[in-house]
């Protein structure tokens, strides 16, 4: 019975992707055949994205990113949407000192961008493209970063970096909502360079899969390491080795959860009780509560969370004693910053 219930159901989940397939190829075409028209801009563009609905890496690869170009000598421009934001108009979220706003009117990611990155400017706007010319005019970019760029078609790219989660299986993927894909395969002849994130190896099934589906696409990874573990309270940094062995709650609200809790599990607690909740939460006081009270019934001697998560504590919440902040960060290797530097330096 259970079964014949999952067919019908992923039987109507498939026939419902059929129309968002449809409008999305048809916008594409009309990108594809110039009727809907693109802009170029004056500096080059690198388009940061994915193919799929959340849970890349993109944020802490847009920060490596920047981080690289800043060492080549660019003034980087970040432009974002600012997913969730209030308000539409455009927000000047960091002119390279750190945040200007609070992450309510940015948006969380914008956010964190501010506080790691530095000398980046980082502009929120769901005009991409006036938030480009505010980049180099007001502030004199000379590259710019799209953050979740890839589908956003109106902003001519001059790189277009499509990001893959290495623990995600391509051949099981199917367009929204049947699964996670924002539009279908073919959008993969857009990508100058395939990056898979959170591994240093990619599985040769998944070599073959992309090789399948566009030959000449050149395949990179970007392995994810923990930056530093910190106390919230105190602004202390832990060691891994501290960790060991003791017993944590970790919560989260990503696009993709596990991800993280895989990561807190090579930290080899003893016990490990996890908590999610769905992309970009805003936490109440209640769930702050929850979180302590489900902790001190698992005897957990810390809970932890994602530095991303820690941006959506609004003020006046209780505080968590013995809450620790992870960061990671991706490491861009040295083969795919030559390639990214080999094509900047031809246009």
């Amino acid at each position: 019975m259970r079964l014949s219930i999952k067919l019908v159901l992923q039987f109507v989940l498939t026939v419902a992707a059929f129309p968002y397939m449809t409008a999305t190829s048809i916008r594409n075409w009309l990108y594809d055949k110039n009727i809907f028209k693109t802009e170029k801009l004056s500096v080059p563009v690198i388009s940061v994205g994915n193919i799929t609905a959340g849970g890349t890496g993109k944020t802490p690869f847009v920060i490596s990113l920047s981080k690289t170009l800043q060492h080549n000598g660019y003034k980087v421009g970040i432009i974002t949407r600012g997913y969730r934001r209030k308000g539409k108009e455009q927000v000047i979220v960091s002119t390279g000192k750190g945040p200007l706003v609070p992450p309510h009117i940015s948006g969380d990611e914008p956010h964190l961008m501010a506080y790691k990155t530095k000398d980046a400017v980082i502009i929120a706007d769901r005009n991409r493209v006036a938030a480009g010319k505010t980049a180099i005019e007001k502030y004199n970019c000379t590259i710019l970063i799209a953050d979740d760029g890839y589908q956003h078609r109106r902003l001519s790219r001059d790189l277009n970096i499509l990001l893959w989660d290495a623990y995600s299986n391509p051949y099981k993927e199917k367009v929204l909502p049947a699964r996670k894909l924002r539009e279908s395969w073919r959008g993969l002849k857009r990508a100058s360079l395939l990056v898979f994130t959170r591994t240093d190896t990619i599985p040769d099934s998944y070599k073959r899969f992309f090789r399948e589906k566009r030959l000449d696409l050149k395949q990179y990874c970007s392995p994810i390491f923990i930056e530093k573990i910190v106390n919230a309270s105190s602004g202390n940094t832990l060691n891994l080795e501290d960790l060991k062995g003791q017993s944590i709650s970790a919560f989260c609200g990503l696009g993709n959860p596990q991800q993280f809790f895989n990561t807190v599990k090579k930290l080899s607690p003893s016990r490990l009780i996890t908590k999610k909740f769905h992309d970009h939460h805003k936490y109440s006081k209640k769930d702050i509560m929850s979180l302590i009270e489900d902790a001190k019934s698992h005897n957990c001697e810390y809970l932890i969370t994602t530095e991303k998560d820690a941006v959506n504590f609004h003020e006046g919440l209780p505080k968590i004693e013995n809450l620790l902040l992870i960061g990671i960060s991706f490491e861009i290797e040295e083969n795919l910053k030559k390639e990214i530097s080999i094509i900047i330096s031809q246009l």
